[in-house]
Parts: C-alpha cells; structure tokens; sequence
C-alpha cells in the first residue's frame, strides 16, 4: 500500500496580504534575513499584519548557511517574544532557520506554525521537512529530518522573487533541478513521486533560463515558483541521494552556495549512477520526456548530463569545483574526511546506486 499526502496548505501564484488577512492571531515574529529587509520585501509583509492589527518582532540575522549559533539567536528572540506564528521570508536558509526554531520550540512543548514565504525558486523547503544548519565548529552541514518542521502554509507570490540577482535565480533553479531529478530516480521513488519529480523537471527546463535572462517574465517566475515547490514535494516523499549529500560536503568545508554546488557535481553523478544500465534506466526516462537523443540507455543518460552542463553553462555555473574558487591542495587533504561525511549523510541511503567511501572519494576527486 501507498500513503500519499501532502500537509502544507500550498497558495501559488498568490497575494501574500490576501492571505494574511485571513490570519487569526495577535502576534507574530518575522525570521529572515538583512538583505529582505533592505530591498524592502519585510515591509509588504508589515503592511499586511498591520492593517489586521497584528503586532510583530522581526528577527533578520539569518546567515546564508544558517549556523547552530543563528538559529539559537532566532529561537531567543522567539522565545521572548512569546508569539502564535512564525513567517519565514527568504531563501531556503531563512526557511531552514524557521523551521528549526520550530522544531527546537517544540522540543519544550511549545507549539508555532511557520509561515513560508519564499523568494527563491530552488530549495522546496517551503513545503518539506527538512532542514539543512551548519555546525561551524566542525564545518559540517547536518541534515534535519522531523514531520513537525513541515510549514502550515506556504505562499507563492510572484512580487516576492522578481528582485532577484541572476546568480540567485541560477543556483536557486538548478538546485530544485537537482532535487527533481534525484526525487524521480532515488531507490524509493513511486508513481506519485514519480509525477511530481517529471512535472518539475519538465517545467524547469521550459522556464528556468527565461526567469534568469528576464526577470521582468512573471510568467516564468509563476511556473519556476510551482516547479521548486512540487520538486520539494517529490523528494519529501521520497528521499534523495548523493549528488546532495557531496554537495553538503563541500558546502560545510568551503562555505559554497548549496544549490551551485548541487549543479556543478550533478552531471558528475548521473554519469557515476549510469555506468550500471538498471540504474541509467531512470535517466533515460527524464531524457526521452525532454525530448532529449535517446536511442538507447546508455544514450539517454548521457543525453541528461549532456543537458545539465549545457544548462549550467547558460546560467554561468562553473563545469568543475576547481573553478568555484577553491584551492586544491586543502581540497585533495580533506577528501577522506569529505567522503566519510558523504557516506553518513541522511541523503545517501536513497541513491540509486549503492556506494562505499572509496566511490565517494572517486567522486569528490572527479568533480574537481
């Protein structure tokens, strides 16, 4: 039997104050970051709560990977605050933080539905349960998986991406992509997930360039909005694999942008599960929806990677690590420890292709 269900109430192609309106509570904290607040996006969300009186505190000190240090500052500043809602507006490092002070709230017994309002098209975590914090001690991203950090509400709203720079909308669409093309071809992957993970793949081909060459295209944004979002809901349900869990390891040891990271290894690790033709066989699916050269297998896997760098290269996405800026000799020393931090990640166990550190080291080794 499958159980298929999707928690987060989703408003797409919405109005955030029409929705704020309907919000029944007297306060509410803001978590987001600095710059939401300077390009002005945290005073469209102030306008709403003011016009149905809601009194708010607004927390802006999330970092871009957001740190264990952050998240406790937020999860202070909630606590003083005492209110009956969190709104989330940011990228997925804002979203990230909010749901972890939820999930650290109610650890205490303390019970506050998050708002999400994203301003990227890339992480889904407005809609999963999922969280990604960096322990800067040890320079190590540590996944959190919990039901309860899944958003209440999630609210689309196109005005709330059609600022972003090139480099946002790049990394941000590439990273959904990569969550879509592991949803569809992970070890756990079913019909329902299948459906999602296609739709978002196909959709992201369609309009991730047309967003990232015209900003102005809300239609684009639209579409790129609900792609994100319905790839969150496909690997939320069915897991991921190693393209994330080496992206991680970089990110945590160089400070990276996740989702570029996610772009430049992924061509990487189609190629390494398709050497075995049981597991190019999903990859040759995407590649004969795209409409991509497929003749055989072996072909169509080749014909996906061969699309992701073509892509990558449209959206300025370096074809290497090496050309991310990061030094070589303090790469290739912390490969052991990159790889047995692969190994372990929460992300590993759904790949489609079994792997051991001495694949993972190949790996690291490969995409550089």
């Amino acid at each position: 039997m499958e159980v298929f269900k999707v928690t987060t109430e989703v408003y797409a192609d919405a109005d955030i104050k029409s929705i704020l309106a309907e919000l029944k509570c007297e306060k509410v904290t803001i978590i987001t970051d600095a710059m939401m607040v300077k390009v002005g996006l945290i005073a469209k969300v102030e306008d709403a709560l003011k016009k149905s009186d809601i009194q708010y505190d607004i927390f802006d000190g999330v970092e871009m990977n957001p740190s264990l240090e952050s998240v406790k500052k937020a999860l202070d500043q909630v606590i003083d605050f005492s209110p009956e809602t969190i709104i989330a507006v940011g990228g997925g490092s804002t979203l990230d933080s909010a749901k972890a002070v939820r999930y650290f709230l109610k650890r205490t017994g303390i019970d506050i539905p998050v708002i999400a309002i994203p301003t990227t098209s890339g992480t889904g975590s407005e809609v999963t349960s999922y969280a990604v914090i960096t322990d800067t001690v040890n320079s190590v991203k540590i996944p959190i998986k919990d039901e309860e950090m899944m958003p209440k509400i999630a609210i689309l709203d196109p005005e709330f991406t059609r600022t972003l720079p090139k480099s946002v909308v790049a990394d941000g669409g590439i990273d959904a992509l990569t969550h879509a093309i592991e949803a569809y071809s992970c070890s756990v992957a079913n019909f329902h997930t299948q459906i999602y993970a296609m739709t978002a793949i196909k959709g992201i081909f369609k309009n991730l360039l047309k967003m990232y060459r015209n900003i102005e295209d809300r239609d684009a944004r639209v579409e790129m909005a609900k792609a994100s979002c319905i790839a969150g809901i496909a690997f939320e349900k069915s897991g991921l694999g190693i393209n994330h869990s080496v992206a991680h390891a970089i990110g945590g040891k160089f400070h990276k942008p996740h989702g570029r990271s996610n772009g430049v290894v992924l061509p990487y690790i189609i190629r390494f599960n398709s050497e075995n033709m049981e597991t190019a066989q999903k990859y040759y699916e995407i590649a004969k929806e795209l409409e991509l050269p497929c003749s055989s297998v072996k072909e169509g896997a080749e014909s996906l990677a061969i699309a992701v760098e073509i892509l990558n290269r449209e959206l300025g996405i370096p074809a290497r690590v090496k050309d991310m800026g990061i030094d070589e000799v303090e790469y290739n020393k912390l490969i052991p420890e990159m790889a047995e931090t692969a190994l372990n990640d929460i992300c590993t166990g759904g790949n489609i292709r079994k792997v051991n550190v001495e694949d993972l080291k190949d790996i690291f080794r490969k995409v550089f």
